[in-house]
């Protein structure tokens, strides 16, 4: 007779995600691993993989405090965050509509067992040559709670130069006034980028530099 023991919380993360990724080289060329070292010492790391015949990517975020070593998929649990996600775009949507292209996100957190569902409407504008602007307006809601956040942004990407300015505004349910965030990126490599970035949190200015490396196989 085979016992069956429930999960624990530690071991539920991994149980429901690598079944995914077991999958993932199966479900379309273009997989992408993103890898980040932030300055308080924390490390995140991003799977993903498209899925072409539906014109939708599904994904891992995985991140650590204060490690010097990137999360992977098969590490342990025990101080180790993550979110399960799936990501449908819409590249074209009607022509009445002010958005050029949206896209609706699902993400599941099994550790503090809530789901999010988010849709983000955009639209980029060229300006001259190498230079044009995206605007964006993001809604998410929390599963089984009234929780609430929007995001509304405005970038300006000089792509000669690899530079991209952003400002942006974000409120959430608890708190409903919208607060400013200004942010800089630079290209320093065909794989590396710096972003610098001042947040107002309503009582203070947030600053960072956080520095990520992506590769492509």
């Amino acid at each position: 007779m085979a016992i069956r023991r429930p999960l624990t919380r530690s071991a539920l993360l991994p149980a429901l995600l690598s079944p995914l990724f077991a999958a993932a080289p199966a479900l379309a060329d273009g997989t992408e691993a993103k890898t980040a070292l932030k300055a308080d010492g924390s490390t995140s790391l991003t799977y993903s993989t498209p899925v072409q015949d539906y014109g939708a990517v599904v994904g891992l975020d995985l991140s650590a405090t204060g490690s010097s070593v990137a999360p992977t998929v098969g590490q342990s649990a025990d101080g180790l965050g993550g979110t399960a996600y799936a990501k449908v775009t819409v590249s074209r949507l009607p022509d009445w509509m002010v958005w050029e292209k949206g896209t609706v996100n699902v993400s599941v957190d099994p550790n503090d067992a809530a789901s999010k569902l988010a849709t983000t409407f955009e639209r980029t504008i060229p300006l001259t040559s190498g230079l044009a602007a995206t605007l964006a307006d993001t809604y998410q809601v929390k599963a089984g709670s009234q929780a609430w956040e929007t995001d509304k942004s405005l970038s300006l990407k000089l792509t000669d130069v690899g530079t991209t300015f952003a400002v942006s505004t974000k409120a959430t349910s608890n708190s409903p006034q919208l607060l400013p965030t200004v942010s800089a990126q630079q290209q320093l490599a065909p794989d590396f980028t710096v972003t610098t970035s001042v947040a107002d949190t309503g009582s203070t200015l947030n600053k960072s530099i956080t520095a990520g490396f992506t590769h492509r196989w």
